[in-house]
């Protein structure tokens, strides 16, 4: 019995010192590390879309307000038809930025998925299962009265903790090497899907297109004001409320798309640091500043969106 168990966990050991020669696992903290920028990086990444489909919402929202200044029927059925029009128009740059930003999140939650700490430890949970599941059977069949014979129950005990155990590490191992290759295959995708968006978001176009929604939003809730006065009406205070609502919207694109920029920019250096750092094996609890910077961003932007 002893020495049974005595090859056991000299088989095990060899066995785990030949997988962790192959490539070392990542640790804890890396794992973690890894988990938050992916977090991070998917509300950042999310952002742009989030941007332009709220200046559409916007432009048609005050649209409305012009339109229900016309006098004639006419008018205002070509001014809606227009609305109409320039949202689709709108909806398509939407979904040319989600291009970029479906790419984005995509790899970034492939790489959540991958650094998931559960993918080691589930196997390692079975096999550990596996070896109790065999000691039950094994003392079901020590209480039968009619065999003479006696099974050991230690080894299947042994079995399963040391199972689990290499299963885990090998696991590790192999989840290690997945997430280096990933990442380092990762940093151009994120580089140019980033570039591309910060890009547009640079646009003289971009900035225009705030400060003519602000502009316009003031002019046409002042028609629709004038067309009320002009009828002896005083207008509804929720009318009053939700452009006072689309003035702090406005106000807060702006916001946004400035935290966007930064935010991209970050996610960018974020993800070829971790490129540079998953080799070392210090810990990173207290990791570096590109991460903290990018958290700062993403709750930031959290809010404002």
């Amino acid at each position: 019995m002893d020495v049974r168990t005595d090859l056991l966990r000299i088989l095990v050991a060899l066995l785990l010192i030949w997988c962790c020669s192959n490539c070392a696992a990542l640790t804890e903290s890396q794992l973690q590390t890894v988990q938050k920028l992916t977090v991070s990086g998917d509300s950042v990444a999310a952002a742009p879309s989030v941007l332009f489909r709220e200046l559409a919402a916007i432009r048609t929202e005050r649209g409305l307000f012009y339109a229900a200044s016309l006098t004639g029927a006419d008018a205002r059925f070509r001014e809606l038809n227009e609305l109409a029009a320039a949202a689709r128009e709108d909806e398509k740059l939407a979904e040319r930025t989600d291009v970029c930003v479906d790419v984005l999140n995509s790899y970034l939650r492939a790489l959540r998925s991958i650094s998931n700490p559960a993918r080691w430890k589930q196997i390692g949970t079975e096999m550990r299962g596996l070896g109790k599941n065999l000691d039950s059977v094994i003392l079901r069949f020590n209480q039968l009265d009619w065999v003479d014979l006696e099974l050991p129950q230690g080894v299947a005990k042994l079995s399963g903790k040391y199972a689990g155990y290499l299963s885990e590490n090998y696991m590790k191992n192999r989840q290690a090497q997945a997430v280096r290759q990933f990442v380092t295959e990762g940093d151009t995708l994120v580089a140019v899907c980033v570039d591309a968006l910060v890009q547009l978001l640079r646009k003289q176009e971009v900035q225009q297109l705030i400060e003519n929604e602000e502009m316009g939003l003031r002019n046409n809730y002042l028609a629709y004001l004038q067309r009320v006065e002009a009828l002896g009406q005083l207008p509804p205070v929720d009318h009053d409320r939700h452009y006072m609502t689309l003035l702090e919207d406005l106000e807060k694109a702006q916001k946004i798309r400035n935290k966007c920029v930064s935010g991209l920019q970050s996610l960018k250096r974020a993800h070829h640091k971790l490129l540079t750092q998953l080799d070392k094996r210090e810990r990173w609890d207290y990791w570096y500043e590109e991460l903290t910077e990018l958290n700062t961003l993403a709750v930031q932007l959290n809010q404002l969106l």
